[in-house]
């Protein structure tokens, strides 16, 4: 690869990772071209050498949120039994760490509201990354068959903390994430499930 390539290569690559990080503190909205380019030190000119629109860069830089904070998630879960496996997915994403700081935490809840009105690019990326962080889940579980489970087990953690975010009081935000760990940690086999609380 020349040098010209690789300069290349590491614009997109910082532009890709400024929209990421926009994306999750801001979501899609906040995550404008020139906030985006500002935050990567590049000009507005560098961005139509890599992409063809707005679109195109949130929904690679979705999928690249999506990659890098699901990899923070399932670390150590392969190394526990699966109630014990479960327990500790609810408890990183339903905890009070992921519910002050979106800034690191999950994409499908940062844009989460606002990709079923975007365009199809983002939704088509939103699906991949869905299905790819479905198949971690499940992997790390040690049920890679389970694909519909692993599924669930995001779909509740995804709507525990958009609704403990939207709501005013503290208080309630925590009853929230409380209860929506409690009501998947009841339902696993009753031998494991006090091991996973």
């Amino acid at each position: 690869m020349t040098k010209r390539a690789e300069l290349k290569v590491e614009s997109r690559n910082r532009i890709v990772d400024a929209a990421a990080k926009r994306l999750l503190s801001e979501g899609m909205e906040g995550a404008t071209i020139s906030k985006v380019l500002g935050d990567a030190g590049l000009t507005h000119g560098t961005f139509y050498a890599h992409f063809d629109s707005k679109e195109a860069l949130l929904a690679e830089a979705f999928l690249t949120a999506a990659a890098e904070t699901s990899e923070r998630w399932i670390s150590g879960v392969s190394e526990l039994s699966t109630n014990q496996g479960i327990g500790l997915l609810l408890a990183r994403a339903l905890g009070t760490a992921h519910l002050k700081h979106p800034e690191t935490g999950c994409p499908f809840v940062a844009a989460g509201s606002e990709v079923w009105r975007s365009h199809n690019d983002i939704r088509k990326a939103y699906e991949e990354g869905m299905l790819a962080v479905a198949g971690k889940v499940a992997g790390s579980l040690g049920d890679e068959g389970n694909i519909d489970h692993a599924i669930a087990i995001h779909a509740i953690c995804i709507g525990g903390l958009t609704m403990a975010r939207s709501v005013a009081s503290e208080e309630v935000a925590l009853r929230i994430l409380r209860a929506c760990r409690q009501f998947v940690l009841k339902r696993l086999q009753p031998k494991n499930a006090e091991a996973a609380a």
